[in-house]
């Protein structure tokens, strides 16, 4: 029996979206992963900001939905012109987690295109483990979806299956 863990890397899910103009149900897409792939476990990466209530009631949702939360203080950074940027970076955070879990699961669903996540998903590869990677089309790194080749999904394509509708 195959056993999968999914990993959410939450801005490039959150961002992705948005910018095509909509927002993931995190409820349908908990429930998509549960059935369509059987995910054991499924982690959320995200940043948390202290001063944020809506934040906080989000993530206890997602946390009594099911998901394991995974969550780093966010950092406000200046670019050269002022604007803030926020940001979590939780790479290293999912990549510990993915290491950490690599032998209890065969199969890795990984929600997030970012090209840093390259080696890990190799070393996966070259381990026998079973890789599908779901994310922004157009924000997916060429070499993440030339490594996995046919297992990768734009997100675009579950929009009727994942988009949260008020």
């Amino acid at each position: 029996m195959m056993s999968t863990f999914a990993f959410i890397d939450a801005s490039n899910i959150i961002y992705g979206t948005r910018d095509e103009g909509w927002k993931v149900d995190f409820k349908k897409l908990y429930k998509y992963l549960k059935e369509r792939y059987e995910c054991k476990t499924i982690y959320y990466f995200g940043g948390k900001d202290e001063q944020n209530e809506k934040q906080f009631k989000f993530y206890r949702e997602i946390e009594r939905m099911g998901f394991e939360l995974v969550l780093k203080p966010v950092k406000i950074f200046r670019q050269s012109g002022g604007k803030p940027i926020r940001k979590a970076n939780c790479d290293v955070d999912l990549t510990f987690y993915a290491m950490r879990d690599k032998d209890k699961f065969s199969r890795i669903i990984m929600l997030s295109g970012d090209g840093d996540f390259e080696i890990l998903l190799r070393y996966f590869m070259d381990n026998g483990k079973s890789l599908v990677i779901i994310a922004n089309g157009s924000r997916t790194a060429k070499e993440i979806k030339q490594l996995v080749r046919g297992n990768f999904t734009d997100l675009k394509s579950l929009r009727s299956v994942l988009e949260y509708k008020k």
